[in-house]
């Protein structure tokens, strides 16, 4: 069985490697590096990147037969939900942290008006989403990396995470782009009927939360799950707490499989 990990915008398949072998065996993980990321060449700058080539990227990366499980952050978790008509019968499970549909949700009439506030914030923005030449710039990284952690993020973080992030700073506009200009809305795209886990931090943006929020009302099969403590980037910042999520949702697709992880 294949378990495959979608990383995040700015992020790499380094942010699963603290997972245990005992959650996910080692010689089960397929974590693909997303396009325009090392080892990738990364994209030029003004080089236009849909969310359906980010899409055909991971799938030719897939094995070619046997059934998925699909384990995605953020961005990540847009791009497994993008997978689910490609994958078929094939998927098995899917476990998701925080996907991230602000399109949907600005459609979205039973959201939060917080929440919507924020996406309109964003959307409003005189050249967040738009100018492509401050996109993917320090500036923009800095407005970026604070939004989901919290101010002064950015300057904070440790040279070797900022080259990574300014390496591949037009590659995560572009992505952030396809998050607020997807056509995919919550109603026209059910999830599944496999064992689905719905993750959010308790301390996240109101904007993600609500997506997660909103997935759960329309796939009330779905199980909609709260991680105290945490935030939008808890799989990387409270790892511990994140396997202990994802080692339930194994126990409900694999009903006494594992043992509890200890949080």
């Amino acid at each position: 069985m294949t378990t495959l990990l979608i990383h995040s915008t700015g992020t790499a398949p380094f942010m699963w490697d603290s997972i245990p072998d005992e959650l996910i065996p080692a010689d089960q993980r397929l974590a693909p590096s997303n396009l325009g990321y090392p080892p990738h060449a990364p994209v030029a700058r003004g080089t236009p990147v849909s969310l359906g080539e980010d899409t055909a990227h991971l799938v030719a990366q897939l094995p070619r037969e046997g059934r998925l499980d699909v384990v995605a952050h953020s961005y990540g978790g847009l791009l497994a939900l993008e997978l689910i008509p490609l994958l078929g019968a094939r998927l098995r499970s899917l476990f998701l942290w925080e996907p991230v549909m602000f399109g949907a949700l600005a459609k979205e009439p039973s959201a939060d008006p917080d929440a919507i506030a924020q996406v309109h914030e964003f959307m409003g923005n005189p050249w967040f989403l738009t100018d492509t030449e401050q996109g993917g710039t320090e500036p923009w990284l800095e407005l970026f990396i604070d939004f989901w952690n919290r101010p002064g993020s950015w300057a904070r973080l440790p040279d070797l995470m900022r080259n990574h992030n300014l390496e591949v700073g037009w590659k995560m506009f572009q992505e952030v782009r396809s998050v607020f200009f997807s056509s995919r809305t919550f109603e026209a795209h059910p999830l599944p009927r496999v064992p689905v886990t719905l993750a959010m931090g308790e301390r996240s943006p109101t904007g993600s939360r609500e997506t997660v929020k909103a997935l759960g009302r329309h796939n009330p099969h779905a199980r909609a799950v709260e991680v105290a403590g945490t935030g939008h980037m808890g799989p990387l910042t409270h790892p511990q707490k994140f396997h202990a999520a994802l080692a339930e949702h194994a126990r409900e697709k694999s009903p006494g499989m594992m043992e509890r992880t200890s949080s």
